[in-house]
């Protein structure tokens, strides 16, 4: 009597077929999960860069202030004149210390001014943070005392590490 097999009822699949099918998912799983995995660590790179930047453009904001707190009484009159012409006021601004405005400490950072130009009602402050921050903030100065009424917004400036490709 002939076999189950001999009479053609159960066809065998090809040798060797299951195994590559196998291999082929299995890879198949590997790349998808490798793939998740990169999309995760872009994401958690997007997030400290984001946080950085946040933390860097607040760093300015207080530095910024402070300047405005530094500009008070004695040194309000300086408010009137470039930066670049502080220290050739001689008795103009005879109470007041330039270099006072000209760099400060926001709890670790130190900031420097880079440029104060009065103009009006208003003038423009640039700052730098050591660790390269710089920026450029719009004040409203008081019309009828010098002091800073409001700091403005910010617009950054392009820091050394910023420019390297």
């Amino acid at each position: 009597m002939p076999s189950y097999r001999q009479r053609g009822c159960c066809q065998s699949t090809p040798s060797g077929f299951v195994l590559p099918l196998a291999l082929s998912a299995a890879f198949l799983i590997l790349l998808s999960s490798t793939c998740l995995h990169s999309l995760a660590l872009l994401s958690r790179s997007r997030t400290r860069i984001s946080t950085a930047e946040r933390m860097r453009a607040d760093q300015l904001r207080s530095a910024a202030q402070h300047f405005a707190q530094l500009a008070t009484d004695s040194h309000s009159c300086l408010l009137t004149w470039p930066s670049s012409r502080w220290n050739d006021l001689g008795s103009q601004c005879a109470d007041a210390d330039p270099s006072r405005l000209q760099q400060g400490l926001i709890g670790e950072e130190v900031w420097s001014l880079i440029d104060w130009v009065p103009s009006g009602d208003t003038g423009r402050l640039s700052l730098r943070l050591d660790a390269g921050a710089r920026a450029v903030f719009l004040l409203a100065l008081d019309p009828d005392g010098l002091a800073v009424r409001e700091v403005g917004a910010m617009r950054p400036l392009v820091t050394l590490e910023q420019e390297r490709p």
